[in-house]
Parts: structure tokens; sequence; C-alpha cells
């Protein structure tokens, strides 16, 4: 029996989804990238947990693609499973200050509940399109705030499919990464905000928001920010003095609005957006001896720096 064949009697429970052959440009926010062999939609622990002895028992490649908006898939797709947690596995409880938070839940909807019920610290992420698991594994950030600055702890799972609870210092969150990304998957976390008034805790996330609108594209298919930002410094700085807003190659355009966005303007490939980056690492190493590093994850490439 082929993997294909026994993945059905993993996937059953009501909320979750199984597609074979499912295009992953769908599911990314740069609408670029190959069919994976299955895509997966899982509701529940005990269907992931399930996933994860799947995973060990064939051996066959597993990635978590959340929303798909810190991503870049190969035009030649993903020769494995790609996973979306929904459900169970996207849901928000509060005690107080303390919240706890599944992997799947999006940034947006949980800024704009927190700054409802009067909770501060996470104002920042309405404008990220990504999810808590991807905001955890990233700890992603924007204006001087990051999301590690309110985990208490992070659930994961094993390659076994058992649970495991990090204490925040265990997560070693770092400058948009952590220690994360070594584990089967994260499943949740348990964040500390602190209280405050909703009306100015809502107009600070809406002003943060309303920054973001004017100063970075949004119209365009796009992964957010292409590097990270130099210690001290800027990428979309170095980008603009470089002279490289604009520049284009195939479908792929660096944006006019801030040079750290690469847009898929035209029906970009994932080889139009590598050789982009390779000529924008290129060009501002040339003129600034700064060396850029790619902060948008990718995924189906074969041992290729980017």
């Amino acid at each position: 029996m082929d993997w294909k064949d026994a993945l059905p009697e993993i996937v059953t429970q009501p909320g979750s989804r199984l597609r074979f052959g499912e295009p992953l440009a769908k599911h990314t926010h740069f609408g670029i990238g190959g069919e994976a062999t299955a895509y997966i939609e899982v509701s529940t622990r005990n269907e992931l947990s399930a996933l994860a002895h799947f995973h060990r028992q064939w051996d066959v490649p597993i990635a978590m693609i959340g929303r798909g908006s810190n991503l870049l898939v190969s035009d030649s797709g993903f020769k494995g499973i790609s996973i979306r947690l929904v459900g169970a596995l996207a849901k928000l409880e509060m005690e107080g200050n303390v919240v706890s938070v599944g992997a799947g839940l999006s940034l947006p909807k949980l800024s704009k509940t927190m700054s409802r019920e009067g909770l501060s610290g996470v104002e920042f992420a309405l404008g990220i399109p990504g999810t808590v698991g991807g905001a955890l594994i990233m700890n992603a950030g924007a204006w001087g705030s990051s999301f590690g600055d309110v985990v208490r702890n992070v659930t994961v799972m094993d390659d076994t499919g058992s649970l495991i609870t990090l204490t925040h210092d265990e997560a070693r969150f770092e400058y948009r990464c952590s220690g994360l990304d070594t584990y089967f998957c994260v499943t949740g976390a348990t964040l500390e905000l602190e209280p405050g008034d909703a009306a100015i805790i809502t107009a600070r996330m809406q002003a943060f928001y309303k920054q973001k609108v004017e100063t970075q594209p949004f119209a365009e298919e796009n992964a957010g920010c292409m590097f990270k930002n130099p210690p001290g410094d800027s990428a979309g700085r170095l980008i603009d003095i470089s002279g490289l807003k604009g520049y284009r190659m195939g479908g792929a355009e660096v944006s006019t609005v801030h040079g750290n966005f690469i847009l898929n303007i035209d029906n970009a490939t994932a080889e139009d957006v590598l050789e982009l980056v390779a000529y924008i690492q290129d060009q501002v190493r040339e003129k600034t001896g700064v060396s850029l590093q790619t902060e948008v994850k990718r995924l189906g490439f074969d041992c290729r720096n980017i």
C-alpha cells in the first residue's frame, strides 16, 4: 500500500479536509507554487498526533503552512503533506489577562479580539496576515514589538505525537526566529497581556494598521518582508539606496512603496523571485557592504539558500 492510499484512514474528523494534488498557490499570499501531493486541514489534536505517527511510519515529508503569509513555494510544488491547523487547533480562551491561543488562530482575529477585551500587547499583529503558530516560530513583530514578548509558554508536539509545554526561555525567541521549528508542530501558546482601556488599545491598534497600509504594499500578492533587518538598520532602506525599487525580473518586482517587499505582479514564478532575491543581495552587498538574509520561509526547494 502506498502512503497516499493509507492517508484517508487518518483524516476522519468532520472539521478536517483532505485533498490530493492541491495547488499551493491557492494557499499562499504570494500566489506562487506548484502542487502539494496532499493538503490537509486538521481540526483536532488527536488527528494531528495520528499524522505525526503517520509521518514516522511512512517517512513522508510534512510541512505546516498556516495561512501561507510568509512562504515561497517551489514551482514544482511540495512532494509531501502540507497541513493547516483549523477547528479546535485555532481556538482562543481567556482567563483574566492570560490568554490561551491555538496555533491555527489568525493574528488579525487575535489582535481585534484582545483590543475589544481591553488587553494590550498584540496591537501590532492586526496587519500581519499569518497565524499564531507562524508568529511563534518566526517571532513575528512590528513597530518595536515581537510576539515572543507576550508569551508565557508554548505547547509543541514532537514526532511521536506527544505534547510538550515549553517555558518562554525554552522557546528561545530571538529576532525573527525561535527554537520551535525543531519540533513536529507548534499547537498553541499561553499569552500574558496587559489590562487597559479598550478604546485606547483599539485606537493604538488602528494607528499601527493605518501606518502599515500607508507604508507597505497591500493590493499586490506578496509574502511580507523578504529580508531580515540587519542590526541597527533597515533592509528596505538599504534596498532603496541601492536603487532597486521597481526593479523587475519576470513577473516579480521590488515594490516601489517599500523596498523590502517583492511583489507578484504578473504571474511570477518562484524562479523569478529567487533570481530577484539573489540580484538584490548582490547589489546591496556591492553598494553597502551588507549581506541581507531572507526572512520568508521556502518550501519544496532542494538545498538552495536564498
